[in-house]
C-alpha cells in the first residue's frame, strides 16, 4: 500500500505500448512483402518501402514511449515505498 502522494514507478515496459509497437512493426512487414510481391510494379513498390519506413519510425517511437521510465535514472528507486518509521 502507497501512503505518499509520488506514485512509485516500476522498472516494467508498459505491456500494451510494446505489443503495440510489435503490431505496427509487423504490419509494415506485411505491407513491404506485399508491395514487392509483384516485381513489375515499381509504384507499388515505392509505396510498399514508404510503409515500411513509417512502420519502422512508428514503432521505434513507440518502443522509446514503451521503455520511457528506463530512460531516467531519478526513477530507479523505490524512495517511498520503504519508509522508515522514525519514534
Amino acid at each position: 500500500m502507497q501512503t505518499g502522494k509520488v506514485p512509485m514507478f516500476k522498472m516494467k515496459p508498459q505491456q500494451g505500448t510494446l505489443w503495440l509497437a510489435i503490431f505496427v512493426f509487423l504490419l509494415g512487414v506485411l505491407a513491404f512483402y506485399d508491395g514487392h510481391r509483384n516485381p513489375g510494379d515499381i509504384a507499388a513498390q515505392d509505396r510498399a518501402n514508404l510503409a515500411f519506413a513509417l512502420s519502422v519510425v512508428l514503432s521505434g517511437t513507440l518502443m522509446i514511449v514503451a521503455t520511457s521510465r528506463m530512460w531516467f535514472r531519478h526513477l530507479w528507486h523505490d524512495r517511498y515505498g520503504r519508509r522508515v518509521r522514525q519514534r
